[in-house]
């Protein structure tokens, strides 16, 4: 309970060929095969349509098993079956209530739920809107570029045609000042739309395949599409600072939250996030009109270096501390093993549900121990 779940090595047993599997059952191992569908399953209800043909199986194969062996999985406490079944139910559940009641619980004063992507944009290549990005945007879904380099970046029809509203507005670094970076673009967002945000905003660097997992965003785009996503604040790259504590974060740290840093802080690298709306107005526009005036230059001193710089030291500090900005913990949890995550969410990189081939994969990390022998140092002799 309430430790990493198997995911990939579930997906793996279920996408083994059809003869791999029946050695599985044939050879009285039926249930890791059984619990693969199941947590399958489990993970596709939020999301995917054929949650069902999943648990079928698992069904079908329990139907299967011999009377005698029908009770010992009922009741062993290795394979906790009947737990696995509480949790596809209640996750059936709570998927067919989100799904009811998303306008209700959601869409504010409008009752609608809105998605809006935000990209902050410098001369970066943009092929991936047409190519990764729009397979997975619902249709009608936003998309605004704040463009800090003076370009009017050109898309073809189906891009334009295919979201709510495309955007671009002008968010020029400082004159002489140093590179705000993606910083300036989302804060500029924020204080700009504070009042007539999106239900969930998608913040985005214009080259995100460089730290993000399109498959990952891709859950999660799937789950509000359905009603089903209700997480205030997901990280969406793949890696993770180690945990850091240096005196130009605790200063800039103090400058946004007015205190020191507690302790050193381990988040998602590389500032890519979706947050809800609820989540930012927990703030008032003051917090982030103050964030916002440590990278436009109304705060003409770098916190960091005594010198002229050319990159914001503050927007790089602010890289360790949006998670906390929205409400986190200083060292989150790893999202495989976060709880308050929907299953199809606990994952790395979030390619689980399509992956053809397994081989770079490695499913069962095998963890180097070294045997220390205890030592008793009252009785060692000085």
């Amino acid at each position: 309970q309430n430790r990493r779940q198997p995911l990939a090595e579930a997906f793996f047993v279920t996408k083994l060929p059809r003869p791999y599997q029946e050695q599985f059952l044939e050879s009285g191992c039926q249930a890791p095969v059984i619990f693969a569908y199941l947590l399958v399953a489990e993970s596709k209800l939020p999301m995917d349509d054929d949650a069902e043909r999943y648990s079928l199986i698992a069904m079908n194969i329990v139907n299967d098993l011999p009377d005698m062996v029908k009770p010992i999985l009922q009741d062993s406490r290795s394979w906790p079956y009947r737990e696995a079944i509480a949790r596809y139910d209640q996750t059936y559940q709570a998927a067919q209530h989100a799904q009811q009641n998303a306008a209700v619980l959601l869409g504010g004063a409008r009752g609608i739920v809105s998605l809006e992507f935000v990209v902050v944009h410098c001369r970066e290549p943009l092929d991936w809107i047409a190519k990764d990005l729009l397979p997975i945007a619902d249709p009608g879904s936003l998309l605004t570029f704040y463009a800090k380099c003076g370009e009017t970046p050109e898309f073809p029809e189906a891009v334009r045609s295919h979201f709510g509203w495309l955007q671009i507005l002008p968010c020029k670094d400082p004159e002489g000042g140093p590179r705000g970076d993606e910083c300036l673009g989302y804060l500029a967002h924020l204080v700009g739309r504070y009042s007539d945000l999106a239900t969930f905003t998608v913040f985005m660097q214009a080259d995100p395949m460089d730290h993000m997992h399109f498959p990952y965003l891709h859950q999660a785009l799937k789950m509000i599409a359905r009603g089903t996503y209700s997480v205030p604040f997901l990280s969406l790259n793949g890696a993770r600072h180690v945990r850091t504590h240096t005196p130009c974060l605790d200063a800039v740290h103090e400058a946004i939250f007015g205190e020191p840093m507690r302790e050193p802080v381990g988040p998602y690298c590389c500032a890519q996030f979706i947050v809800q709306d609820v989540r930012i107005r927990a703030r008032p526009i003051e917090f982030y009109r103050n964030m916002l005036q440590l990278v436009d230059g109304t705060v003409d001193y770098d916190l960091c270096f005594p010198g002229k710089v050319t990159r914001s030291t503050h927007c790089y500090a602010m890289e360790f501390t949006w998670h906390l900005v929205f409400g986190e913990d200083y060292e989150p949890p790893l999202r495989q093993d976060d709880v308050r995550l929907p299953t199809p969410l606990r994952a790395k990189f979030g390619d689980e549900h399509v992956r053809r081939q397994w081989n770079d994969v490695v499913l069962n990390p095998s963890t180097p121990k070294k045997i220390v022998e205890q030592v008793d140092y009252d009785k060692v002799i000085r």
